[in-house]
């Protein structure tokens, strides 16, 4: 609690949540592919009672009242309910082990899935607010090889923007979506000892906060790119 701030602050549980429903079907399909491949498209609908978000909104009551300090009009830090909301998305997967091709070329694959999403819930002000923290699309890459006590992977993420905090009227402070390139190498030299090498960030990607568009920025970050070498070894 911040008295000095203007108006004052307050952050903490919310005593009056609701407990949040969920209701939902899913379905998929799925294809083996020989050597253990898979092909895959699979969806959900979710249709959430009494939303759990955050927010920061006016108190409006005397619940935090004491020592004749008038605090209904502070601004709370809490988690709040809505009221119904839906949730919903489609996924599609593949991943393959190329065992049919000749040696070593058999040791190589590939891993990978893109989900597109969606949802919205209201709340007692607003309608139609985005889920915090879900983007519209999620793609995961990966080429692999593992053989000969080699394992190496390559994986690229990438996500759109997605809501992170609302404001009282429903503006928000949002992400902008990011791209990582990941590089990892292991090689076992015996049962004892292993090699590895790791390289994270090689995007060297820009974290960015803003309040309802880019022009607005609340928050810029880049933490690099990041490398890691070293020996294990097990008794």
């Amino acid at each position: 609690m911040n008295d000095t701030n203007s108006p004052g602050t307050i952050s903490g549980g919310n005593p009056d949540l609701k407990p949040e429903y969920t209701w939902g079907v899913d379905a998929s399909l799925e294809y083996y592919l020989s050597g253990g491949g898979l092909a895959s498209v699979s969806a959900f609908h979710r249709w959430v009672d009494n939303v759990l978000y955050q927010n920061q909104q006016a108190v409006g009551s005397d619940l935090y009242d004491s020592n004749g300090v008038d605090r209904s009009g502070y601004l709370l830090t809490s988690t709040f309910n809505g009221t119904s909301g839906r949730l919903y998305g489609v996924e599609f997967n593949y991943q393959q082990q190329f065992s049919f091709l000749p040696s070593p070329l058999d040791g190589f694959g590939v891993q990978g899935n893109i989900a597109l999403l969606g949802g919205h819930f209201d709340t007692s002000t607003a309608k139609k607010l985005p889920f915090q923290g879900l983007s519209d699309t999620v793609l995961n890459g990966s080429f692999y090889y593992e053989k000969y006590g080699l394992s190496a992977r390559v994986s690229y993420q990438w996500r759109s923007d997605w809501l992170d905090t609302l404001g009282g009227l429903g503006s928000g402070e949002y992400r902008k979506g990011y791209d990582n390139l990941d590089v990892s190498v292991r090689y076992a030299v015996n049962d004892n000892l292993t090699l590895f090498a790791d390289a994270t960030n090689l995007t060297d990607a820009i974290y960015m906060a803003y309040e309802d568009d880019e022009s607005r920025p609340t928050e810029v970050e880049q933490v690099g790119r990041r490398y890691m070498f070293g020996i294990r070894f097990a008794l």
